[in-house]
């Protein structure tokens, strides 16, 4: 007696604890028999210790237990109800009561989706925590001015075979278990808070002055004069000034403090309430700038619905 992989010449269709027979053709002579412990296996190589171990527990242990072991096997991938019915040739309605019981003792993460449910055994989320919160660690670390990882790049790295609307799932869980924290689409550790140290002062007054004392001609941030301060500090600080609404982005290349932008929101729709067009001329005489300032001013006013153009570059109406 023993453990023994059959290859057939077709098809059959079995499940875990059917009863076989193995006969020869000619002469019509019964060598065998057993008792099916994988319907559906993939091809083991001979003497596997894994595999025996495996296969061990398969033969003693409960259809729960069966179920655990399948599970584990799809680590990086997690299985759907679906696809673990069909591997274990047993229906969806069958293995319900098992999935609860295995869920209840929390060895099996469930995450039911419109159209099929997804297992992931407790081991290898664990597993995928850990790499997860290290990795924001090390973020964090090295970029103490960022909010976090972007999930999207999390994803990529440790699940992207599990499908996105399924990774959505599981960091919701890890969010509202408080494992980690979230801002928007950046992941972070749940402790993590933006460090506004002496570094991060010093970046702020620097930026903030040269926004300042440009005003209405504006500067742009590659023009900035950063002294000892990383450019990539300095990128990431003024990214976050501009998440807080201190700093509004103008265009791709320039910045400036938000209430010059709001002063200059009041009186062009102050002029707008007198007169039906506004020109780039007008603003530049209105804020004692140069053209080449002005016409970006308008465009701003442009992507906040202020004013909107009339088919000449050079003029706009109020937005309606």
């Amino acid at each position: 007696s023993g453990l023994v992989q059959l290859r057939l010449e077709e098809e059959i269709a079995l499940k875990r604890g059917d009863r076989f027979v193995v006969r020869f053709y000619s002469p019509m002579e019964t060598i065998g028999g057993g008792v099916v412990l994988e319907p559906n296996p993939v091809r083991k190589k001979r003497f596997d210790e894994k595999a025996i171990e495996e296969l061990k527990k398969k033969e003693s242990g409960s259809l729960a237990d069966v179920m655990e072991l399948h599970i584990k096997q799809h680590a990086d991938t997690m299985i759907t109800m679906a696809e673990l019915a069909k591997i274990m040739a047993h229906s969806v309605d069958e293995l319900q009561e098992y999935l609860e019981e295995l869920k209840e003792e929390g060895i099996v993460h469930v995450f039911a989706m419109k159209k099929d449910v997804y297992l992931w055994h407790r081991d290898s989320e664990y597993a995928l925590r850990q790499k997860i919160q290290e990795a924001l660690e090390a973020y964090h670390k090295r970029y103490p001015y960022r909010y976090g990882m972007k999930k999207a790049e999390i994803h990529n790295t440790y699940l992207k075979k599990v499908k996105p609307i399924v990774f959505d799932a599981y960091i919701e869980q890890l969010v509202a278990q408080n494992q980690i924290g979230r801002k928007d689409e950046y992941l972070h550790l749940a402790e993590f808070e933006v460090s506004k140290d002496a570094m991060f002062l010093k970046t702020e007054k620097t930026l903030v002055d040269a926004f300042e004392k440009a005003g209405f001609d504006f500067v742009r941030f590659s023009e900035i004069d950063l002294g000892t301060i990383p450019r990539e500090t300095a990128e990431d600080v003024l990214l976050l000034l501009v998440d807080e609404e201190r700093v509004v982005r103008i265009n791709e290349e320039m910045f400036t403090m938000k209430y010059l932008m709001d002063e200059a929101e009041e009186k062009i729709r102050k002029h707008l309430e007198n007169e039906d067009v506004i020109t780039i001329a007008q603003v530049r005489d209105m804020f004692s700038t140069s053209r080449k300032s002005a016409k970006p001013i308008l465009e701003y006013m442009d992507s906040i619905k202020v004013t909107k153009k009339t088919g000449a570059e050079s003029e706009r109406v109020a937005y309606l």
